[in-house]
């Protein structure tokens, strides 16, 4: 119930309206008249002049002037509004003075009349136009305006702009906005409350209130006014409170026809401003003169008028957390002291740990929140489901992302899985200083669309998604510590962060006596570098450089793993497995790794020869033979060390069929520089690991049961036997086609087969001892299961060889001194010529490849030594008594086929030629060596030796070398007397032998 002062104040402020309204009639009164009696003068003066007609053309464009300009400024929403507000006591005030000016007929309107009258008619013509070509051309810019505005492009980041409505509503948030909306609506009450929707940066409080407001607007559209205020805008201002009331005063004149609210709203601010008791908000001077009576009577009769309001305002104040706290307790101050009033409530916007950590200084939680509860009457909390999160970043491709015309749906999932395991796993609680809400997660995807990872193939390239993220993370929150991991591990550097070997100077001393994870960890200058950081820091670092955390308790490191991870940076001395350098130059300088360097891009072609055929896949541009023989290399490398599972029977066959016929296409000359030379060993070690792992199947046509008799497979393709005649391996090595190279690959595979040579093929030694002799040992000593393993294929290439080089007299020094370049080279020939090699270097390296060809052919022929692996010497032609009958037949065929002067003008050279090769290393150095009878006699018969010097000595002596040039010439000059010298002593030890005999 109303007090009667409170009604006098009341009637003291509607007399006070009342006369503004009257004079407001008074005034629009006198406006008509005056445009009537203008219209009149104007019309008679265009008649008298016979422009009646521009007479009306005028009057229409200033109707349809008038017409646009009333709507443009929404006069019928503004007429409705002081309808609806039913104030018909100033509407009967407003038609009275309208009225009383009518009757008197207005004021000075003949001084007016007289005046129009007296202007001649040009004047009044330009004067009325003028208005009209105004309008035009403001109009026209208005259109121009529109017409040549840039067209709101798709952007190809993510928006950080809030939702609008609940079709925004990322997090499934609209039920809980739709009850705080209700609670704060209250049931149209005119208590005053305010409530704090606490949460932190990022959960949606701006799209939670805009969803508020949207359900105010479809439920409540006529009992409720929103007023958004941001402190944020105007913090600089030192009229913050002016600008507070004049964006209260506009949304109330746009909503609600109160002419004495704003009246009063606007003398409150007055006297505030200018009231001796003063405070900073914002960081500006207020004053709040509570101490007079002016101030309480205004505020009493500003309760009065909002009290009798229908309409309730909502006053919300976003992104309080974001001023100083000084800032922030006075704002809050003002709101309780000043505008608590009847149908107005606040909704304040902040995040109470954000609070706590402001200027610098870890303010006491309990305290703030205590502090708070002071002008806060009700409070709500948003919580973000991680999986909600994770659903609508990832999951269902965000729009922004989606607009990205350079990005590929299916690598933007890929660049996002480490986002993704993140979320799913249990230390997601850990990331939540990293991507606990929204807007860290925007930042992040962003950096990933900066940097164009979304275009990252990641099925061809070795980036770990777990590495890569970690990185990202430490990218965006720590640019200081990526500096200084950029700074250390790029261009060479490494083990700052990258882990060490027990090899590097910065290996932990203490730990050299037990090698975890392959003898690999972190180095000292890590460990001290790591203690000064944050937990935070520490956490994030740890996951992707801390060897235990990041390793694990794995004992074997996988190819995979070496090439990906990018705790991995090298090794000492080495430039290969840069790992942790191509992560960070992937962030810093935005650039890819060559996808066929990757391991993953081998990975994935051979994905594709399991489907479809070899020879078609390996037609693809990237193993033509005019880039070398890197990627052939590489995919052959993957294939070999694949799971055995991954190959079913015909598959396998397959594959290995490929390997032998495609093997005299590669370079026996080995230049590294060029990565060709695969021809030399490495790719017959890889049929062979093949034959191992595949060249067999079980029952189930697989190679799971590796019994002996599934295994006994094995053998019988290299022979031929059985369902392999006709593809035998050593048939297909040894073809007479491939000329002396295939012999030299024939002897190659064998020794690649030998169980002592450290290839670990259990399947393949066991199968050929068990094909050879069933009573041949699988187990027990080396030397043992290496002799019976080896016995009959030994004897099987010896016998090719009989019948391509013995029974046709075919000299194999003249074999291997015919080889030219072109042979020796295979398809690698013109990359090798047009990389830049000269005539000059490929003669010598194909001096130096004939001469360790010669030396390793005659040698596994013809040897009877056993260590580390046997030769075909120590065999007999059949048999297994062992008496070195292989030996024999290969002395033979040396003396009396390529050594023999009658049948070879070049014998004598080649006797000598071999027995220089044959040379013996001086204390391990090679370019300094001697001849002995030791060396001489690895595969030559001693006897034969003496019986050949004795017979073409003087043919011999003195003859200079046809076939050692370049620098070996020079060695040889020097000691041909010695080697001579041995002969004679080997042929006197002869006689002498003989003599006793």
């Amino acid at each position: 119930m109303q007090t009667k002062k409170q009604k006098y104040g009341l009637g003291k402020i509607s007399y006070y309206l009342l006369i503004k309204l009257f004079l407001l009639g008074v005034l629009l009164a006198e406006l008509s008249i005056g445009i009537k009696v203008t219209v009149e003068i104007f019309h008679i003066i265009f008649t008298q002049n016979q422009k009646e007609c521009w007479f009306w053309v005028i009057g229409i464009f200033y109707v349809l002037i008038i017409g646009v300009v009333l709507l443009r400024k929404e006069l019928w929403r503004q007429i409705n509004t002081v309808i609806r507000s039913g104030r018909f006591d100033l509407l009967v005030v407003f038609i009275s003075g309208s009225v009383s000016m009518f009757l008197i007929g207005g004021v000075g309107i003949e001084l007016f009349q007289n005046w129009i009258a007296s202007l001649p008619w040009l004047y009044i013509a330009l004067s009325l136009t003028i208005p009209i070509v105004f309008f035009a051309a403001s109009s026209l810019r208005k259109l121009q305006l529109k017409k040549f505005q840039k067209k709101d492009e798709d952007s190809g980041f993510m928006s950080d702009e809030e939702g609008k409505s609940k079709d925004d509503d990322a997090f499934g948030v609209f039920e809980t906005a739709k009850r705080f909306a209700e609670k704060v609506y209250n049931q149209g009450s005119t208590a005053s409350l305010v409530f704090g929707i606490d949460a932190p940066w990022g959960t949606g409080k701006s799209t939670f209130i805009n969803i508020c407001k949207e359900y105010w607007d479809e439920n409540y559209k006529d009992q409720i006014i929103v007023y958004k205020f941001d402190p944020l805008r105007f913090e600089s201002n030192d009229n913050i409170l002016d600008k507070f009331v004049d964006g209260l005063l506009n949304v109330i004149k746009n909503n609600f026809f109160a002419p004495e609210l704003e009246s009063l709203i606007s003398k409150y601010v007055k006297l505030l401003s200018d009231s001796k008791l003063t405070f900073s908000v914002a960081g500006f001077r207020l004053g709040l003169p509570f101490d007079k009576p002016s101030v309480d009577k205004t505020f009493e009769r500003l309760e009065m008028v909002l009290r009798s309001m229908d309409k309730k305002i909502v006053i919300v104040v976003d992104d309080l957390d974001r001023l100083n706290f000084s800032n922030i307790k006075e704002i809050l101050f003002v709101i309780k002291k000043s505008f608590i009033l009847p149908n107005i409530s606040y909704v304040l916007c902040y995040d109470t740990e954000n609070i706590t950590a402001l200027e610098h200084q870890k303010l006491d939680a309990e305290k703030i929140i205590e502090f708070l509860e002071k002008f806060i009457n009700i409070k709500t909390s948003l919580y973000i489901d991680h999986k909600s999160l994770l659903t609508y970043f990832i999951d269902n491709k965000n729009e922004s992302l989606a607009r990205n015309l350079l990005s590929d749906t299916e690598l933007v999932s890929k660049a996002v899985e480490g986002l993704k395991d993140i979320f799913n796993s249990k230390e997601y609680y850990l990331y939540t200083p990293f991507l606990g809400d929204a807007r860290k997660i925007k930042r992040l995807i962003n950096t990933i669309i900066l940097l164009e990872v979304e275009q990252l193939d990641f099925s061809n390239l070795d980036f770990n998604k777990h590495d890569l993220i970690h990185l990202l993370i430490i990218y965006v929150n720590f640019p200081n510590i990526f500096r200084r991991i950029y700074s250390t591990e790029v261009q060479g550097k490494r083990g700052f962060f990258s882990l060490v070997t027990k090899y590097d100077d910065d290996y932990p001393k203490e730990e050299t006596s037990i090698f975890k994870h392959g003898h690999y960890r972190n180095s000292t200058k890590y460990a001290e570098y790591i203690d000064k950081l944050t937990e935070n820091q520490k956490f994030i670092l740890n996951k992707v450089f801390n060897a235990d955390r990041r390793l694990g308790a794995i004992s074997t490191i996988s190819e995979e793993q070496l090439t990906s991870f990018a705790c991995f940076n090298g090794s000492r001395g080495s430039s290969d497995g840069r790992n942790l350098e191509q992560y960070l130059n992937l962030i810093v300088k935005t650039s890819r790794p060559i996808p066929t360097a990757q391991y993953k891009f081998y990975v994935r072609i051979k994905n594709e020869i399991l489907i479809k055929n070899i020879s078609e896949v390996l037609q693809y541009k990237e193993f033509s033979f005019s880039g070398g023989e890197i990627n052939h290399d590489r995919i052959w490398r993957v294939l070999a060390n694949s799971p055995q599972e991954e190959f079913p029977s015909a598959k396998a066959k397959e594959i290995i069929l490929y390997a032998l016929d495609t093997l005299p296409k590669y370079s026996s000359l080995e230049i590294q520089n060029l990565g060709v030379g695969l021809r030399g060993h490495t790719f017959i070690f890889f049929i062979a690991n093949l034959l191992d792992k595949i060249g067999w199947k079980d029952e189930g046509g697989y190679h799971w049961s590796n019994t002996d008799g599934n295994i006994i497979e094995i053998a019988e393709w290299i022979f031929g036997e059985n369902e392999y005649k006709g593809i035998g391996i050593l048939e297909k090595l040894g073809n007479s086609k491939n000329g002396v190279l295939g012999l030299h690959d024939l002897l190659v595979f064998r020794l690649s087969c030998c169980a002592d040579r450290g290839g670990d093929l259990f399947n393949l030694s066991r199968s050929l001892s068990i094909n050879g002799d069933e009573n041949n040992p699988t187990e027990g000593r080396v030397e043992d299961i290496v002799k019976g393993e080896m016995r009959k294929i030994s004897q099987h290439i010896f016998h090719q060889f009989q019948k391509q080089y013995i029974d046709t007299k075919k000299n194999i020094f003249d074999a291997v001194m015919g080889l030219t370049i072109e042979e020796v080279c295979g398809n690698s020939y013109y990359y090798i010529v047009e990389s830049g090699v000269t005539d000059g270097e490929l003669n010598a390296k194909l001096e130096e490849l004939k001469s360790k060809l010669i030396v390793f052919m005659i040698y596994q022929l013809g040897s009877t030594i056993y260590s580390s692996g046997i030769a075909c010497g120590y065999y007999d032609e059949e048999g297994n008594e062992d008496k070195h009958g292989i030996n024999k037949a290969i002395n033979e065929y040396l003396f009396d086929i390529c050594f023999n002067p009658e049948l070879c003008e070049n014998g004598p050279d080649y006797f000598l030629y071999y027995l220089f090769l044959m040379f013996e290393p001086t204390f391990g150095v090679t370019s300094k060596r001697l001849p002995t009878i030791k060396g001489f006699s690895r595969v030559l018969d001693t006897e034969k030796i003496s019986d050949y010097w004795k017979k073409y000595r003087k043919d011999i002596e003195g003859k200079q070398s046809i076939l050692i040039t370049g620098e070996l010439e020079k060695l040889y000059a020097s000691h041909i007397e010695d080697a001579y010298k041995v002969l004679d002593e080997l042929l006197q030890q002869s006689i002498e032998k003989r003599q006793n005999e």
